[in-house]
């Protein structure tokens, strides 16, 4: 089992991105992104447009899951600029089952380049290789297919369909089901590996 012990939210590096612990100033960005075309599409946590109390209240509960051990949320931020573009992390960690379930969203100037790719790779290392869970999941919004593919891409498999299963801004939703298990991201990384 893992030693992790959230006393931090260590920051990620990769070639273009630093993700690092949101904080009170990341309020207005937080903001932007959320009210970038397209980005509440998929995004059903918000039965409208978020406001101000919305915003708080998400900074303070990305706060809360890291006192309550059960999940970091990072901005996501293109070096060397320390400005949140978007976010990406995990939460519901489930520590005697040893699984979580990740999370993203990222402003619409920014789509199409690689980015969340780049971070969602990050977080995924992150929960197997420092939290040594068995699973990493995701429900994704039927029809949302950006992020199917994005998961795809990462290795994730497509589980099931929750039908019907959230009801916001007036309709029932249903949610796809994404799954990637230690040993398949193992076998992933030994082949990019080449060995």
């Amino acid at each position: 089992m893992t030693d992790f012990d959230f006393a931090t939210a260590p920051a990620l590096e990769t070639d273009r991105l630093r993700l690092r612990r949101i904080t009170v100033d990341d309020y207005e960005d937080w903001l932007a992104v959320w009210h970038s075309p397209g980005v509440l599409d998929y995004l059903i946590d918000f039965d409208g447009l978020p406001g101000g109390e919305v915003a708080s209240a998400i900074i303070n509960w990305a706060d809360r899951i890291v006192r309550e051990r059960s999940g970091i949320r990072w901005a996501i931020t293109l070096k060397p600029n320390d400005r949140m573009i978007g976010s990406c992390g995990f939460h519901l960690y489930a520590r005697r089952d040893r699984r979580v379930e990740i999370g993203y969203e990222l402003h619409s100037d920014y789509w199409r380049q690689g980015i969340m790719t780049e971070a969602a790779q990050a977080v995924v290392q992150f929960c197997f290789n420092q939290l040594d869970v068995h699973r990493v999941e995701a429900d994704v919004v039927e029809g949302n297919a950006a992020s199917a593919a994005l998961l795809t891409k990462l290795g994730f498999t497509l589980e099931g369909n929750w039908r019907e299963r959230v009801f916001k801004r007036g309709a029932f939703h249903s949610l796809w089901q994404f799954g990637l298990l230690a040993p398949d991201y193992q076998a992933l990384q030994k082949a990019k590996r080449g060995t």
